[in-house]
């Protein structure tokens, strides 16, 4: 067998070794849509459970959001750090989400279910970050197609989700006591009996409901789904810590010997944390970009959680919708989800992402100021206007990424920013559609859609016009360019060291 021959042959392994390796990303992103989107499907069974109110049962689901704040500044300096571990983290990080999954249903307080949200959240930002930083290394610069790819593994977990869930769910809808008795201006002794009567049938009611959920098994089977993905990536680990020590050995020592251009990967902690480092030495582009980036990741998460969480709720109580109604809009609306991903992979290769990403925030803006004033009392109109919601939301996380990596060198920092944002973003909606869908009815689950979509529009046009400012980070142009500020900035500098 002839050089050329082996060298073929080991750059085709790679090519299916690189493919293998995005699947079981994808697998990742599929199994943290089990456990990160089972709450949708289960809200109105948790309220149940717990005997309480809307309001407290969105603040424990918001403890998920709360822990990707800690987790991404953890995230972001493990990968950067033992950036060969990367494996490791995500394999960890499924197992223990796996067992915070199952906990759940078991929660005997609504403080006890924040705080198991709250470590899953933690986890969570290991398996975005390490994901991520794992994929960028795969792909480099072809990485934008691959990457709504692995996301596309969300939206099909997501619509299996409430398939599986559906099984377990209470049959019927508990209502607040005082909603099920109506007394008129000229109530008498009789009917004031009969609305005592009414409301201990629905004390009674709302105790068979509590028997009739069995949530128990379909959080078990997101956990299970989890479990075994995680068996996967402790094989890369293995596998990787032997590339690294066979690499170590194969190395000769007058290869030890860095250039000049080596020392430069090694960074210190300042220039890991500098804004100017993402951004080819530009200070004030690279912190306009992070900054806005805060805001962006943090309305999509944010906006994401509350309609995955409450379309359901909001079908039952507001337009009347049986459970398997409800649970067949859920799953329709993450298959028109996962479409909508697997069209934009496709659309990501010919179209400019700086077109893309305006496309995708306008149609949202749109589709949720149609669903304001057309499915407030319309189930058609929620049934079609939200399926162009989710088609056009689909790929806006993933663009996002691809924009920035386009524009700035996407390190840890820039990772841990995104998760920074959405834990804010997470709380704030989630804090926010609580209070409001419990204080002032299921309607402001449309109102803040709209301003979700509206709020996402407003800062992808921000994100294109700070961008606009310089071409893409992957431009020989600007790369000369920067070298030669750079090159002039040493030489006045040793000029000056001179005289």
């Amino acid at each position: 067998m002839t050089k050329e021959m082996v060298q073929d042959k080991e750059n085709q392994r790679s090519c299916f070794s690189k493919a293998v390796e995005t699947g079981f990303l994808v697998l990742t992103w599929l199994a943290l849509s089990t456990y990160v989107e089972i709450y949708g499907p289960t809200l109105i069974d948790l309220k149940i459970k717990l005997d309480t109110d809307y309001e407290q049962v969105a603040v424990a689901v918001s403890g998920r959001s709360v822990g990707w704040f800690p987790g991404s500044i953890v995230a972001g300096f493990l990968v950067d750090k033992f950036s060969g571990y990367s494996h490791l983290l995500i394999a960890i990080g499924l197992d223990i989400a796996a067992a915070v999954t199952v906990a759940i249903p078991w929660s005997p307080n609504v403080t006890c279910m924040w705080v198991l949200c709250f470590v899953g959240g933690f986890v969570e930002s290991f398996l975005n970050i390490g994901g991520t930083r794992i994929l960028f290394n795969i792909w480099r610069e072809k990485s934008a197609s691959f990457l709504m790819l692995i996301h596309l593994g969300y939206g099909i977990g997501s619509f299996v989700v409430p398939l599986y869930s559906n099984p377990f769910l209470a049959d019927k809808v508990s209502q607040p006591s005082d909603g099920n008795t109506t007394l008129d201006n000229n109530t008498t002794t009789e009917s004031a009996i009969a609305a005592t009567t009414e409301s201990n049938l629905s004390e009674k009611n709302d105790t068979l409901q509590k028997g009739d959920s069995r949530i128990e098994y379909a959080y078990a089977i997101s956990a299970l789904i989890v479990a075994l993905v995680s068996i996967a990536f402790y094989f890369y680990q293995i596998r990787e810590s032997r590339n690294m020590k066979k690499e170590f050995k194969d190395i000769k020592p007058d290869t030890k010997i860095k250039d000049k251009n080596d020392k430069r990967k090694k960074r210190s902690f300042k220039e890991m944390i500098n804004p100017a480092t993402c951004a080819k030495g530009r200070f004030w582009y690279g912190s306009s970009i992070l900054f806005l980036l805060v805001f962006y990741f943090g309305n999509i998460a944010g906006g994401d959680r509350m309609i995955g969480n409450f379309i359901r709720s909001y079908a039952i109580d507001q337009l009347g919708f049986s459970k398997d109604s409800a649970s067949v809009l859920n799953t329709a609306y993450w298959i028109t989800f996962s479409a909508g991903r697997l069209i934009f992979i496709f659309l990501a290769r010919c179209i400019s992402i700086r077109i893309l990403i305006l496309v995708e925030a306008g149609g949202m803006a749109l589709s949720s100021l149609l669903l304001m004033i057309f499915a407030d009392e319309s189930s058609l109109s929620l049934w079609i206007i939200i399926q162009f919601f989710s088609f056009f939301c689909a790929a806006i996380w993933p663009t996002g990424i691809a924009w920035t990596d386009y524009h700035i060198e996407l390190t840890g920092l820039g990772m841990s920013l995104q998760t920074l944002g959405a834990s804010v973003g997470g709380v704030c909606h989630m804090r926010l559609i609580g209070f409001l869908y419990e204080h002032y009815g299921p309607k402001t689950f449309l109102y803040q859609t709209l301003g979700y979509g509206a709020l996402q529009f407003v800062l992808a046009s921000c994100l294109d016009i700070v961008g606009a400012q310089h071409g893409n980070r992957f431009d020989p142009d600007d790369d000369n360019t920067v070298e030669i500020e750079l090159a002039a900035t040493e030489n006045s500098t040793d000029t000056i060291k001179k005289s």
